[in-house]
């Protein structure tokens, strides 16, 4: 009696391209639209009549932001299950993945946090460490996917298959991803 599989199909280990574009949107959208947000609010910020007046990008880019963050949380559901768990019971590579993990669930509850706070003090706390956090994210991301690259490079994944058929002397069998015939060296 075979498992049950949900949906029949069997997640892959490594992401399409279209995935990854869908992940590089979504996350690029939400970065770029909170790094403008803040540079509007601390570096565009001009002085009239009556005090600080804002700059128009701080009216248009929370809301994009908050766009780009409700897309994001549909992301990290999907993720979890067809990337995050096959990766995890791999035992491979949990290091990045685990650091992308916790800067997101602060991303998630000091987002949710501005938007519910009521006390001033706690609000200012909450949006420094959705910003710090936020910024700083670009760079474990880019760690993870240049990982991703080279850990591809280093076993030969060249395809979703994880084999392929090799020529051998005793006719044809299956290679797979740690076999030197696979990546051509030997």
């Amino acid at each position: 009696m075979r498992p049950h599989r949900r949906h029949g199909r069997r997640p892959h280990l490594h992401l399409s391209r279209r995935s990854k574009l869908a992940i590089y949107l979504v996350l690029g959208g939400a970065w770029l639209s909170g790094a403008l947000w803040w540079f509007a609010r601390w570096a565009l910020a001009r002085q009239g009549e009556f005090g600080r007046e804002p700059h128009p990008l701080e009216t248009w880019m929370p809301m994009l932001h908050g766009a780009t963050a409700f897309a994001a949380l549909w992301l990290g559901g999907w993720l979890w299950a067809a990337h995050v768990l096959p990766w995890w019971r791999s035992g491979q590579r949990r290091r990045s993945g685990v650091v992308l993990i916790a800067a997101l669930a602060a991303l998630t509850a000091s987002g949710y946090l501005l938007y519910y706070l009521g006390n001033d003090t706690a609000r200012s706390w909450a949006s420094a460490l959705h910003w710090i956090i936020g910024l700083a994210l670009a760079i474990p991301l880019a760690a993870h996917a240049i990982g991703s690259r080279r850990y591809r490079r280093q076993w030969g994944v060249v395809s979703r298959t994880y084999l392929k058929i090799v020529a051998s002397e005793d006719g044809l069998r299956a290679a797979g991803a740690q076999d030197p015939e696979f990546t051509g060296s030997k």
